[in-house]
């Protein structure tokens, strides 16, 4: 003690000549005999007070005096050292003293420090206490910052205590509320919450008060029980991190104490769209568009404007993601497949119909299956999944491919010499680089069909400095591995070695890097080399990458990842995810090349494939009796000699097909597939669909000045002034999202000049394509805080519209609109 006593007192003289010190309990006389402070005259009260008076008084020195009295205090009349205590300072030693010479606060807090007595036992707790007091702090300051030391929060403010006394019950911690009581902070706490929410109780506790606040909040009561302030309460809560597994976790268990789902079942969508209080309603969305997308109920643009509504509530991303997007696809899907009117004419006017819109189908089947999948093929989905098997088998790939078989029953030959042939590859879309002296990077991806071309030259072109674009190629018939991958090199001949479904070119093997690489060589004037993908990506880019690209004009990489999964019956529905896989990886890929100084790529394919999610049943597959010398069988094409088979199959021979060999090709028509034992059924190529034979040819180049930007977004103004606890604001997009043009996400939200949030917070995403200005107008009404009315009324406020940094889970300013709030305090009645 008499260590902290001389540290205090030290403290003290620093800013004071004379100090007072009554030690009316007689505790200290020894520390007070044993203190030793320089420059400092100690004096001790024993009747000699006219003495100590002229003492310091006629004082010409630059001594310093302690007056010390181990006697109770005088009263004032009493007191002959009265007006010299009324001119310096008075030192006290009681606990409450103590404490509050520790933290640097007035005597005036004795009350505070003797009521809260059991919160300064702990060091800790004052320490950090310490670090959150500043100069002019009130008594309800003090306390304010008591509570957050007390519930371990990084921020001063009731919204916080809430969310974390909220999450820490949630969790069955109810030592908070013990230590708020034991600290006699409840009562303090519990005003506040009182006077801010209006929250009334006997008896209060954190869950009763949520309970009414979510209940509020819901619209449960005709006339809200608490302030309108619980609405961003809950709102901030949602958007806090630490907190928001706590938010999660009272959202389920008052959802049972409310019986929401009750509520929920005579709920209409259009009124549930707007709550994400509970995770029930999600369900209940979910469920409503699917029975209406079912029925036919629901247009395109409606079901995808009440999923935007969604997209950026609490429990979209964590749970529900995958479930909208399946709804969002299965929805797409249905529509386009409605809209279909199509008749093929040739082989080019297919390949440019499928290439300018029929893709889309496949694409959006794909990821329908996609999501469908990551929801675990939950049973809400079950009946919108086999609606969307039979729409996307029966009335798009067999009906249109039954189409398109006419004619591939109408040709003579198959196109090898067209501008359009995958045959003609390397002289329309490499040699360009070689007669230019420019070194080019040819990535070829195993069964990258063209929907999945598309969508990896969206990809690129939203990441900045690429320039990506994208045509289509008919690949060779069989359309299967080995003659796809041949057609790709530099060749005058093509040919089947006789016996087996090899390819040779000119003459030379072509199976494997190391013979693609010798093809490559010899067939060209320009140095050539061809590597696997995972051996490219192993080189360190700044080094041995370098130095490996120097020595060639061509480089060939060869990936197989989704041809991989697909082929084999253990993985084959996964194929779709190792789309997703392999765009990301081909990305990685083109990175690595740039990094290598690399600026010219061509991304394409051997073939495509057809895929069905479904488990196919016997009537599917076709029983054909082949006659001749079989070499090879599989589900969508025979190759052999002398073959000859039913109406059911397509013939070809190899110099119909552009190959130099003799022989004969059978391709099953449409999308018929062999009986054939072994081999997977639901992921398949080899045929004549469109799906199979249309390859994507996406030539990338890396810019040195920007390519893209992202839309900009303003507001309608009408005034400068908000008068009411509502203000409605108009955004408006104004410019068109496009493949240079990419979207924007917002957080917008009523600002104080000194950084107090003032009103709940709107996150969108700005993704609109409507060439029409007012269909690129979003609304929001923003519902602003007491606050607004009281302590900020008159001041200016702004309008702060930020957007997410870059790889940082962390916002930054994007816009500011001010405002200046003039709100009657008529507005402050929540009803009246």
């Amino acid at each position: 003690m008499s260590i902290k006593i001389q540290e205090a007192l030290a403290k003290k003289f620093q800013s004071h000549n004379v100090i007072f010190w009554y030690d009316e309990r007689d505790e200290l006389k020894e520390s007070f005999d044993e203190l030793v402070i320089e420059g400092v005259e100690k004096c001790h009260i024993q009747r000699n007070e006219f003495e100590i008076k002229h003492k310091i008084t006629s004082n010409t020195s630059d001594s310093k005096f302690l007056v010390y009295s181990n006697q109770p205090k005088p009263k004032p009349n009493e007191n002959w050292l009265l007006d010299l205590e009324l001119a310096y300072h008075i030192f006290y030693t009681d606990q409450e003293a103590i404490i509050l010479q520790e933290l640097g606060l007035e005597y005036s807090f004795k009350e505070l420090a003797a009521k809260h007595i059991l919160f300064f036992k702990s060091k800790e707790r004052v320490d950090k206490l310490k670090e959150l007091l500043g100069k002019g702090d009130s008594h309800n300051d003090i306390r304010y910052k008591m509570v957050a030391v007390t519930l371990n929060t990084d921020y001063v403010n009731l919204n916080t205590f809430i969310h974390a006394h909220g999450t820490a019950f949630s969790n069955g911690n109810e030592r908070l509320q013990r230590d708020l009581e034991r600290y006699e902070l409840s009562e303090f706490y519990w005003t506040e919450i009182g006077n801010k929410f209006n929250y009334k109780s006997d008896a209060p506790s954190i869950y009763d008060f949520l309970l009414e606040a979510f209940s509020d909040n819901f619209n449960l009561k005709e006339k809200s029980k608490l302030s309108k302030e619980t609405r961003l309460l809950l709102s901030l809560w949602k958007d806090t991190i630490m907190y928001r597994d706590g938010f999660d976790q009272i959202s389920t268990q008052i959802t049972e104490d409310l019986q929401i789902e009750n509520v929920l079942n005579t709920l209409p969508l259009e009124k549930a769209v707007t709550d994400e209080l509970f995770k029930l309603t999600d369900k209940k969305i979910i469920h409503d568009l699917v029975q209406r997308l079912i029925a036919n109920e629901i247009s395109n643009d409606a079901l995808q404007n009440f999923i935007k509504q969604r997209e950026h509530t609490f429990w979209y991303e964590p749970h529900f993601k995958s479930f909208y997007e399946s709804v969002s696809y299965a929805s797409h899907l249905q529509s386009e497949i409605k809209q279909l009117k199509v008749d093929f004419k040739s082989l080019e006017d297919g390949l440019q119909q499928y290439t300018s819109k029929l893709y889309q189908i496949d694409y959006l089947y794909r990821k329908f299956i996609l999501n469908y999948r990551k929801t675990n093929q939950d049973s809400i989905l079950s009946d919108l999944a086999e609606k969307i098997e039979k729409l996307y088998t029966n009335d798009w790939l067999l009906h249109y491919n039954d189409k398109w078989q006419l004619v591939i029953d109408s040709l003579k030959s198959w196109s090898v010499k067209d501008s359009f042939s995958q045959r003609q590859f390397f002289k329309k879309h490499v040699q360009p680089y070689i007669d230019k002296k420019q070194r080019v990077f040819v990535i070829i991806s195993d069964a990258l069909r063209y929907e999945c071309g598309v969508e990896l030259t969206e990809l690129l072109i939203k990441e900045n400095r690429y320039e990506s674009e994208i045509e289509g190629t008919i690949t060779s018939l069989p359309s299967y591995t080995q003659l796809g991958m041949a057609s790709l090199l530099p060749h005058e001949n093509l040919a089947i070695k006789e016996g087996t479904d090899q390819v040779l070119v000119d003459n030379l093997n072509s199976i494997g890097v190391t013979a693609r690489s010798k093809i490559l060589s010899e067939n060209t004037d320009a140095r050539c080399t061809a590597i696997l993908a995972e051996d490219f990506m192993k080189f360190k880019a700044n080094t041995t990458g370098r130095d490996f690209v120097k020595q060639y004009d061509v480089i060939y990489i060869y990936h197989n990842h989704i041809d991989d999964t697909g082929d084999d019956t253990t993985s084959q529905d996964k194929v779709f995810e190792a789309v997703e896989t392999e765009l990301s990886f081909i990305k990685d890929v083109l990175k690595k090349i740039y990094n290598m100084n690399g600026y010219n790529m061509i991304v394409t394919a051997d073939h495509g494939f057809l895929y069905q999610h479904k488990i196919l049943e016997e009537s599917d597959f076709t029983t054909v009796d082949v006659k001749g010398e079989v070499d090879k069988m599989n589900r969508r094409f025979i190759l052999g000699k002398d073959l000859s088979g039913s109406n059911a199959l397509k013939a070809f021979t190899h110099k119909e097909l552009g190959l130099t060999s003799e022989g004969n090709a059978l391709i099953p028509k449409s999308i018929n597939r062999l009986k054939v034992k072994g081999s997977g059924s639901k992921f398949i190529h080899g045929g004549a669909s469109l799906q199979e034979i249309v390859t994507p040819v996406i030539k990338v180049n890396i810019k040195r000045q920007d390519t893209t930007a992202q839309v900009e977004i303003d507001i309608i103004k009408s005034t400068d002034k908000i008068t009411t606890n509502l203000l409605a604001v108009s955004f408006i997009q104004t410019n068109v999202v496009s493949d240079a043009i990419l979207e924007r996400k917002i957080k917008a939200s009523i600002v104080a000049e000194d950084g107090t949030l003032l009103s709940d917070q709107f996150t969108y995403t700005f993704d609109i394509k409507e060439e029409n200005q007012r269909q690129r107008e979003v609304k929001n009404r923003f519902q602003l805080t007491a606050q607004a009315s009281g302590k900020y009324k008159n001041q200016r406020v702004k309008l702060l519209l930020e957007e997410p940094m870059d790889r940082a889970n962390k916002w930054r300013v994007y816009k500011e609109y001010y405002y200046t709030l003039n709100i009657s305090f008529t507005n402050d009645f929540d009803e009246f």
